[in-house]
């Protein structure tokens, strides 16, 4: 969806994937889909999306999860949202025009390909991650680099209540399905706004 509203995006390739962008646990490169577990290897283009929550106690950033989906898992899930839900997701992001150019137009005009530049703040509300409660993260990799264009991307507490308002319950059904199905269900995260979106990416 948010390619759709972008004119003519500028493009970079990095060198290779930041370590920001490899798995918590293991500190190495994704390998493997995390939705039907096929080798990334396969596909010239898949995505990553890391979901954090602050800890106000310790006013640190902690990882609450993270993934890996190739590019046809990606896209598959994306046809499965409701076409309401598909206006009203480009609805919210024509809102946020502008802001998205702006920040993605500066960082490229003035070449800063860095991870840090780019996930300080939402990529379409300017909150810094620092105040957001929960914020996520995602890219793209694209021939085992990361592709800075539109993404990477933050996205707030604040925007993803904002998207969740605007999504059917059906899309919002098969979202926490997604995620259960990435996650195994797993009881930490119930509580979380954030489900995955590659269908957004």
């Amino acid at each position: 969806f948010y390619r759709r509203i972008m004119d003519n995006p500028k493009k970079f390739l990095s060198d290779n994937i930041p370590v920001f962008f490899y798995k918590f646990d293991t500190e190495v490169p994704f390998t493997n889909c995390s939705l039907c577990d096929g080798l990334l290897s396969g596909y010239n283009k898949y995505a990553i999306e890391k979901v954090f929550k602050q800890n106000r106690v310790l006013n640190t950033s902690e990882i609450v999860y993270e993934y890996a989906i190739c590019w046809n898992c990606a896209q598959t899930s994306g046809s499965d949202i409701s076409d309401d839900s598909k206006n009203a997701i480009m609805s919210l992001f024509a809102e946020h025009r502008d802001f998205i150019a702006m920040k993605t137009d500066y960082l490229h005009a003035n070449q800063m390909y860095n991870i840090e530049s780019w996930i300080e703040r939402c990529s379409l509300t300017g909150k810094e991650v620092r105040l957001c409660n929960e914020y996520a993260i995602s890219a793209i990799i694209e021939h085992d680099k990361l592709l800075y264009e539109h993404s990477p991307m933050v996205v707030s507490d604040e925007f993803m209540e904002k998207l969740q308002s605007v999504l059917s319950k059906e899309t919002k059904d098969k979202f926490d399905g997604l995620r259960d199905k990435i996650l195994d269900g797993s009881p930490s995260v119930e509580d979380l706004i954030f489900s995955p979106t590659p269908g957004v990416l």
